[in-house]
């Protein structure tokens, strides 16, 4: 087992917005759905990509409209 490789570690709420953009919904309709703020989703957007060391709104469309698996 490596041991130097980083962690993923998504919060399930992560998990959800990164399903909910796959579905190309905008971040209003994603804080209209999950009964949370815009800057809310916006918060879990940015640590999402940081997460994933995405460097911008392109890496993360990339990322969504990749054919990478991506279980809940």
């Amino acid at each position: 087992m490596e041991k130097n490789l980083p962690t993923l570690q998504l919060t399930p709420r992560e998990i959800q917005i990164i399903h909910l953009a796959k579905e190309c919904l905008t971040n209003n309709e994603i804080s209209l759905q999950l009964q949370i703020e815009v800057s809310t989703v916006k918060s879990h957007r940015r640590n999402i990509m940081k997460k994933l060391g995405l460097e911008g709104k392109a890496d993360f469309a990339k990322f969504l409209h990749s054919k990478k698996p991506f279980k809940r």
